[in-house]
């Protein structure tokens, strides 16, 4: 389980460090994947399972590949 919280962790920050680079704000990719903001900053925070639709939904609206959410070395 303690290895389930830290991958979720490392995911959430680097959504943030991405959504960061591309000045969006937690509203506006919550707007722009149809969800709650306070989600958006659940999963940053590493609170959150996500699951792999909603990693899709949330690459796509940044214009990333998923892949790119899960390369921690940055």
């Amino acid at each position: 389980m303690e290895i389930n919280i830290d991958l979720q962790k490392r995911f959430g920050t680097k959504l943030a460090y991405i959504r960061k680079q591309k000045k969006i704000s937690q509203k506006q990719l919550a707007d722009m994947v149809n969800m709650n903001f306070n989600y958006i900053g659940q999963i940053e925070r590493g609170e959150a399972n996500v699951t792999i639709n909603t990693i899709k939904n949330i690459a796509d609206a940044l214009s990333i590949n998923v892949k790119d959410l899960f390369e921690f070395s940055f």
